[in-house]
């Protein structure tokens, strides 16, 4: 039998590029404005902490400056970037626990004279724009120019998108892990087996491609390459522990340094949503949520997809990492598909949601620049 062959039309692929630059550039125009310029002229009492936090400076009132992209985490990884890792098995806070590959691409473009405040920018937006662009990319082939362009609406304007320009690891991992994603569903083993690898160099989330991988090769039959490009997207993260052992004599540090770190437990999350706590509220929406959607979407969307969105909330929800949990969930990828798939069935809802979550957006970047944990 011969398989049709699909044209395409070259002009479509022009505007959908033309689309995913203009969504990419006006969302993060927004942010910046938010960061730089609103920011600043907000009138707000500084904010002190009662513990030590890197980086923060007591009576802190954001001022325009490079400076402002990096608080929170993007502290640590600059630390990272420009000192090198630290640790020590006493119970306090140190760098260990954040994972090595976005710090070495940033200290990469340090190279060329930039400070960390700039090249963890850049490292970030830059692969923010790749992971939509392929995103819209691998979307359009499966499902349409229609879905295409909703999912990359909700990645580019969900408030946690924030932290796809911020230094933090968002783009980077949601652009690895589609790519590791895209290549297994085309059954491109080498290359999903490589960023599969990179992604779980980049954050200990991405472990969720290793049972994605191997679950989808047992159930479809695939060949033995498909499980060992399972396997090896455990890659990153086997390096990182035997770069631990090496270093500091325990492969498990990264693991062991998370207990300085106040973190929420699912009961904490499930008291605080019935104590209508919003932060709660958020946390169990997006969780509960996003596996009825993947649920209820079952049907329609590619098993690649629907595999890597569950096992990704199972380990997060499993987790003892419930204070960023929002923020965990909006980088699967799988549910930024799922809600491109209703928008584009439910456009009059689409616009309205995407305009109210533009408003978190701002809202978002604001308290970021004041230090103001966001997620």
């Amino acid at each position: 039998m011969v398989q049709e062959k699909i044209k395409v039309n070259p002009n479509k692929n022009i505007d959908g590029l033309t689309f995913v630059l203009a969504m990419w550039l006006l969302s993060r125009l927004v942010i910046v404005v938010a960061i730089q310029f609103i920011a600043p002229l907000r009138d707000a009492a500084p904010v002190n902490y009662q513990f030590p936090l890197l980086g923060f400076v007591p009576n802190f009132v954001p001022k325009m400056g490079w400076e402002l992209f990096s608080h929170w985490d993007g502290a640590w990884y600059g630390q990272i970037a420009t000192l090198g890792y630290s640790y020590n098995n006493d119970g306090q806070q140190y760098s260990i626990a954040f994972f090595p590959l976005y710090p070495l691409v940033s200290r990469v473009f340090m190279m060329f004279g930039l400070p960390f405040e700039v090249a963890g920018t850049l490292v970030n937006n830059l692969s923010f724009l790749g992971a939509m662009l392929l995103v819209n990319d691998w979307t359009k082939e499966r499902y349409g120019i229609s879905v295409a362009r909703w999912t990359t609406a909700v990645l580019a304007w969900f408030p946690y998108s924030l932290f796809g320009t911020v230094t933090y690891t968002e783009g980077l991992f949601l652009l690895l892990t589609t790519a590791a994603l895209r290549a297994f569903d085309k059954q491109k083993y080498l290359q999903s087996g490589l960023w599969g690898a990179m992604a779980t160099a980049t954050r200990p989330t991405g472990i969720a491609l290793f049972p994605t991988f191997l679950f989808l090769a047992w159930k479809e039959k695939r060949s033995l390459l498909a499980y060992l490009a399972g396997m090896a997207t455990s890659g990153g993260l086997l390096l990182f522990s035997l770069y631990c052992m090496i270093r500091f004599g325990d492969p498990l540090a990264f693991v062991h340094v998370q207990q300085a770190w106040q973190q929420q437990n699912l009961l904490d999350i499930i008291q605080g949503a019935l104590a209508l706590n919003r932060d709660s509220l958020m946390k169990l929406l997006m969780l509960l949520g996003g596996g009825y959607l993947l649920w209820y979407l079952r049907a329609k969307l590619n098993h690649v997809v629907v595999a890597y969105g569950f096992f990704s909330l199972f380990l997060l929800a499993i987790s003892k990492a419930f204070t960023s949990l929002d923020r965990y969930i909006y980088g699967i990828v799988s549910l930024s598909l799922a809600l491109g798939m209703v928008f584009a069935n439910h456009p009059r809802w689409g616009y309205g949601i995407i305009a109210f979550l533009a408003i978190w957006l701002v809202r978002f970047a604001i308290l970021f620049a004041w230090w103001q944990f966001v997620a």
